[in-house]
């Protein structure tokens, strides 16, 4: 098989998906040829936003292959969830009962430092079962140390890390001669150190002049009122703010720019989603800048009618826009792993997996078998109101790509070797 589950499923109208369903239970009724798949995420507290908004992207990814004849001559995939409440010790519990549940393919991304947990949990399992082993599939969590350090042969990170997004904004950064100093703040976990420190080194080498008047942490999901961060952006006299916050992290900390009128170029990484266009809204229009394998108008920058049918498909069934497209990558590759290996043993898919090339909605994206990284490309891109089709969130603003960067270009510093069982 090739490619046809998802290109095809892309000509079915009307694809059914249920609602959300209460922690640890399936989404829409259960096959009773269906393959289990566990989503472990935050359905409720201060992250719940962007679960849901990942829950709705793992059931879209799940209802294309299924609507498209499933896998293995009709068998279906039946995504089950598991609230782990922002928390790497519900997380681990989650994982717990997923396994109690018979479920050996796991997938999860919100936080990075939870994705780390939830990883060694996974390793320990396998350690100690290597007759009965678990697939961890990881849809974004940017933490380079997942697979640059901590590289495994049953988890695969289906996004590119914040060290490969980091690499294209300080383009963006280094080529804005405007820019003179910049502010970093970020949340105070692996992922927002990595996006601190890969923005000093790179910048050193691409724009020596800058100057880096700020480098801060704040507490992860804790701050309410960004208030006094914003008060020390504008004191240093920033040009710039490079961050690598998401949810509700992200849009109060642009909420509190706004309404302290700081003026300063704001460069993220997940600005494209969870509430944050609307946040972002006029005052942000010329000044945001994002990094990220998807936009609403990359179909229409590159005349993809087939990507412009996901874009429709997944509005049409949940009146929202559709952001994290590498989650139906996800799912489209462990559908054809699983038709390769012919099987859903964990260890004969994932072995399908490595290095496996794919021609995703927006290009070629390849595994790289060493890590098992998932290259594909990644658009820089700017808010505006100029030349939108898709807008982001209802605003009548969106984001146009400034800058592309395939995923033959994408680079990083991994040297992990994943061992084979």
């Amino acid at each position: 098989m090739k490619h046809s589950v998802f290109w095809a499923a892309l000509a079915v109208s009307g694809l059914a998906v249920g609602g959300l369903a209460m922690s640890g239970l399936a989404v829409g009724a259960a096959q009773a040829e269906s393959i289990r798949i566990g989503h472990i995420d935050p359905f409720s507290g201060t992250f719940s936003n962007v679960g849901v908004v990942n829950g709705k992207h793992v059931q879209f990814g799940a209802d294309l292959v299924n609507e498209a004849g499933g896998v293995l001559g009709g068998k279906t995939f039946e995504v089950v969830r598991f609230d782990n409440k922002a928390s790497a010790q519900e997380t681990v519990i989650a994982f717990q009962e997923a396994l109690d549940q018979g479920i050996r393919i796991i997938t999860q991304a919100t936080s990075s430092g939870i994705a780390l947990a939830l990883a060694d949990a996974v390793n320990k399992h396998n350690r100690r079962n290597p007759d009965d082993p678990v697939l961890y599939l990881n849809y974004g969590s940017a933490d380079p140390s997942l697979t640059r350090d901590k590289c495994n042969f049953y988890m695969f990170r289906f996004e590119a890390h914040s060290g490969m997004k980091q690499a294209g904004l300080t383009d963006l950064i280094a080529a804005d001669k405007d820019i003179k100093k910049v502010y970093i703040i970020g949340q105070d976990y692996g992922h927002g150190h990595e996006v601190s420190r890969y923005t000093k080194e790179m910048l050193a080498e691409k724009r020596p002049d800058i100057e880096i008047v700020g480098d801060e942490f704040h507490p992860f999901g804790k701050v309410k009122d960004f208030t006094p961060y914003v008060a020390k952006i504008k004191a240093a006299g920033a040009d710039a703010v490079v961050t690598g916050n998401f949810g509700a992290d992200l849009t109060l900390l642009i909420k509190a720019a706004n309404s302290a009128g700081l003026d300063a170029k704001f460069f993220t990484q997940y600005s494209g989603t969870f509430g944050t266009p609307t946040a972002i809204g006029a005052a942000g229009v010329g000044r945001v800048y994002d990094a990220a394998p998807w936009h609403p108008d990359v179909p229409v920058e590159q005349d993809n009618a087939a990507a412009g049918q996901l874009v429709s498909g997944f509005q049409e069934k949940y009146g929202e826009d559709l952001y994290y497209v590498q989650i139906l990558v996800q799912m489209q590759m462990l559908a054809e792993a699983i038709e390769a290996a012919g099987s859903t043993d964990p260890k004969a898919v994932a072995g399908a997996l490595s290095g496996a090339a794919f021609d995703g909605p927006t290009g070629k994206m390849t595994m790289r078998a060493s890590d098992h990284q998932l290259f594909h490309p990644l658009f820089m891109s700017v808010f505006t109101g100029e030349g939108i089709t898709n807008d982001a969130e209802g605003t009548g603003l969106g984001w146009k790509t400034v800058l592309t960067v395939n995923g033959d270009q994408l680079s990083d510093d991994s040297t992990c070797e994943v061992k084979r069982p």
